[in-house]
């Protein structure tokens, strides 16, 4: 646990133990091998080159008795508590219909990536469905999804130069200076959906300012219905009113704006049995 962790602490709460006694147990191995398993510093406990070929030769046995624990406590009657963080609009649109058909009790917190995984590494959250990889030796990510981002505003909207209001042909150049003059709705002031598609798009942060800031992504979709403003949106949250005809893509760029969506979860919880469910039927899903 300790290499897992990286710290006798988090070591000492997942086995239930106080940080005198792992550190203890770490001394006795020690003299019984002779050579040092850690290297000591002030925050971190760092695997020497004997200690990880100590953690090769036993992490295989230590996954199996990990395995059959985790399957005779989950023989209890109350099913187990299962706390998951993410985006609302991602886990209601996505996730929710086939993440409830699992034996657990459900916790949810809506946030940002950062703060979601600064609870899992407090063990507050048991998993976090990421937006981005934060470095943290003690969290593990895998790619569950991918997301795709269009460029879209209201029907009845008519881009120069064509006559359906989907470009097609205008000069990149031509369609940015278009775009900029156009009024915007934005997730938060940085722009920060938006930016991602102009950076890839043309090359450049976008120089505009959005006429509206509101962080709720069904209620900018609301916004673009009644004709407020143009916006970078998730495909799968605009698949409903597009098909409705309530948006419509203004452009679609020849290579897709897309960002890695990840199930994020502590190391040492990597065998964990609600982590494998999670992961297996993530894997079913999306991949």
């Amino acid at each position: 646990m300790v290499y897992r962790s990286g710290t006798v602490s988090g070591a000492a709460r997942a086995l239930f133990l106080t940080q005198p006694a792992v550190t203890q147990h770490i001394a006795a191995l020690e003299t019984a091998l002779g050579e040092p398993l850690f290297q000591r510093t002030p925050r971190r406990m760092i695997p020497t080159t004997r200690g990880k070929a100590l953690y090769s030769q036993v992490v295989q046995a230590l996954e199996t008795l990990e395995r059959v624990t985790q399957e005779a406590q989950n023989m209890q009657v109350e099913p187990p508590l299962l706390r998951c963080g993410s985006s609302r609009e991602y886990f209601s649109e996505v996730v929710l219909p086939h993440i409830r058909k699992l034996p657990y009790r459900l916790w949810l917190q809506f946030s940002e990536t950062p703060s979601l995984i600064e609870n899992l590494e407090r063990e507050k959250l048991d998993i976090v469905l990421a937006s981005q990889q934060i470095a943290s030796h003690g969290v593990e990510y895998h790619k569950v999804d991918e997301e795709h981002f269009l460029l879209v505003g209201p029907p009845d909207l008519k881009v120069p130069g064509t006559e359906n209001s989907i470009v097609n042909g205008m000069q990149l150049e031509t369609l940015e200076q278009w775009l900029s003059t156009q009024k915007w709705i934005s997730y938060g002031v940085e722009l920060p959906i938006i930016r991602r598609f102009w950076q890839q798009c043309f090359g450049k942060r976008p120089t505009f300012q959005a006429k509206f800031v509101i962080p709720d992504l069904r209620l900018i979709i609301k916004m673009i219905e009644e004709g407020e403003g143009l916006s970078v949106l998730p495909d799968y949250l605009c698949r409903q009113a597009r098909e409705a005809g309530r948006l419509q893509v203004i452009w679609e760029p020849s290579k897709r704006v897309t960002n890695e969506l990840w199930l994020a979860y502590r190391r040492i919880d990597r065998n964990d049995t609600k982590i494998r469910s999670i992961r297996r039927i993530l894997q079913q899903t999306y991949i």
